[in-house]
């Protein structure tokens, strides 16, 4: 299918002489281009090969090109190189991944029960009403207090800290984001493909 301009006046003197001169110069390329290529045998390097190719297409651009200019049509849908490597100097998103793990053992139950009903009161969940779930876990006990204070770690009543580890990572592109509405959010917490530049450890005095 062609691609054509908008209405305009073609068909000069001037056009028509850069087209035949563009039709000229493309078939004595494409002949000696073919002559080259049957010719070889397979043994020679490959930049030959890439060096004849790349003769032969910067001709077919300006052929199709001086068609256009005459025409207002261009028979050849060549690829745009120049907006292929203006899309690859497109500055990518600034993103960075944080991810951690720690590691808690429970000491007093009651006290961390205790801790996470009292932060559930304060700060309860956002269900219909009569749908409060009652605090009985150590795991919903530190849920709810890190719902209302953020990552209490190194403070959680009745709580010691095993070992912990974070790391920042920048992402190579392209790279899958983390699907905060995936069905399995254990396997969406792991650290993309990319460079950490920072990490934090922190291990128990207990051990």
């Amino acid at each position: 299918m062609d691609i054509a301009a908008p209405t305009e006046q073609f068909f000069s003197a001037e056009t028509r002489e850069a087209l035949a001169e563009a039709s000229r110069r493309l078939a004595e390329r494409l002949q000696a281009h073919t002559e080259a290529l049957l010719a070889m045998t397979g043994d020679e390097e490959h930049t030959a090969l890439y060096d004849q190719n790349a003769a032969l297409e910067e001709l077919v651009e300006s052929w199709n090109d001086a068609v256009f200019e005459h025409t207002g049509t261009a028979p050849l849908l060549l690829e745009d190189s120049t907006d292929d490597e203006d899309d690859e100097e497109v500055e990518q998103d600034h993103v960075i991944s944080v991810v951690s793990r720690f590691d808690l053992r429970v000491v007093d139950l009651d006290a961390l029960l205790e801790a996470g009903r009292a932060a559930q009161e304060r700060h309860p969940a956002e269900l219909e009403e009569g749908e409060k779930e009652p605090v009985g876990s150590a795991e919903q006990a530190i849920y709810e207090i890190s719902r209302e204070v953020g990552e209490a770690w190194f403070e959680l009543p009745g709580i010691e800290m095993v070992a912990g580890a974070r790391a920042y990572v920048v992402p190579e592109y392209p790279f899958e984001p983390l699907d905060a509405d995936a069905e399995d959010v254990v396997t969406e917490l792991i650290a993309p493909n990319g460079v950490a530049t920072h990490a934090e450890t922190w291990a128990s005095l207990y051990e």
